[in-house]
């Protein structure tokens, strides 16, 4: 598909007699990968991403190529980002959703969108590198769970030997990965905060950010609660980070591959910190990713509305399931106050990941 673009430096940059330069006209260029149509486009800084609903693309014009502009015949490139596009929830409701309601806000004083969408994809970026390792760790599970169901676990009864258990492929890799990504996550998240409200310093994991936030906003705040609820599932995370990078001999990260039980049974991959519950590593993978796609989308909800202040009859609308488009499911927008509309905030009481 075509996707025609202006260039940004069009109106100052021409040649010394006055005619623009090759480089400072528009153009177009022809998208081929992925399936569909362009469903949606985000300006992420020095590029342009563009989104179809299973592909990422991102392109640079010649500012972007060539910003000191040393040729005048300096290319637009396109280049295939991502294999994952607008129709996973990640990119549809961190990036493009917060970036919709964002345009849309009315603030009563300037906060600089630019600098919070800079923000908001690094926390997508993040979340996608969470999202493929866990997709990994999944499909092996999977597998091996489908092969020990259809044909058993190998066992030579006689001498009471199991020669080959099945193993997840790269398991402390692909977690330390994910892991890595997430506390990396929520670090950005954190990060929102100082984009629409004054604090006395900064936070990397929501427990603290909450006490800070604490001390700025009246008492009873939405934001308040949120992070409250959120709290847990940040510091569960972040704690299963830094007992794995920072292990010490009495508290650190264990991560069990399948392994057999004293009685036989065989155990899924499990993680957990020590003197804590093994979890499920696949399940707690899904559901992390989950948690934290509503954290990044209600801190920057939650934010707007407390910078939008009462006056502005703005209001976040969650919107009904037949509304929601499969290959770009946002979920929540910001629209006007009518009194024939139902409307929602993120819930402020998530499932936590371990019990």
């Amino acid at each position: 598909m075509d996707q025609g673009f202006p260039n940004p430096a069009t109106s100052m940059a021409k040649s010394f007699d006055g005619r623009l330069l090759p480089r400072d006209q528009g153009g177009s260029i022809t998208l081929t990968e992925g399936t569909g149509g362009l469903l949606a486009m985000c300006p992420c800084g020095d590029f342009l991403e563009i989104y179809k609903e299973d592909t990422t693309f991102r392109l640079q014009t010649p500012e972007g190529v060539d910003p000191n502009r040393t040729n005048p015949d300096a290319p637009t490139v396109a280049m295939v980002a991502d294999r994952i596009g607008c129709a996973n929830p990640i990119v549809a409701r961190v990036l493009l959703q917060a970036r919709e309601i964002l345009e849309r806000a009315l603030f009563e004083k300037p906060v600089d969108k630019d600098a919070v969408v800079q923000i908001l994809h690094s926390i997508k970026e993040s979340l996608v590198a969470c999202y493929k390792a866990a997709a990994s760790v999944g499909r092996s599970v999977d597998d091996i769970v489908t092969r020990a169901e259809n044909a058993g676990i190998p066992i030579d009864a006689a001498r009471r030997v199991i020669p080959s258990l099945p193993q997840v492929p790269d398991l402390d890799e692909e977690v330390t990965r994910f892991l890595v990504a997430a506390k990396r996550a929520i670090k950005a998240i954190c990060s929102l905060a100082p984009q629409f409200i004054e604090l006395d310093g900064e936070d990397s994991n929501l427990d603290h950010l909450a006490a800070r936030v604490e001390r700025c906003v009246e008492e009873g705040a939405p934001l308040k609660e949120f992070l409250q609820a959120y709290a847990d599932v940040s510091k569960y995370l972040i704690e299963l980070r830094n007992c794995q990078e920072h292990p010490k001999k009495t508290r650190r990260t264990h991560v069990n591959n399948f392994r057999v039980l004293p009685h036989g049974q065989i155990a899924a991959p499990m993680w957990y910190v020590t003197g804590e519950t093994p979890q499920p590593i696949r399940a707690e993978m899904d559901a992390a990713i989950d948690r934290l796609v509503e954290m990044a989308e209600g801190m920057l909800i939650h934010l707007v509305m407390e910078r939008i202040g009462e006056r502005i009859p703005l209001v976040i609308r969650e919107l009904p399931p037949a509304e929601i488009d499969r290959r770009k499911p946002i979920k929540y927008e910001l629209t006007l106050l009518l009194a024939d509309m139902q409307f929602a905030t993120p819930p402020n009481d998530p499932e936590p990941l371990a019990e």
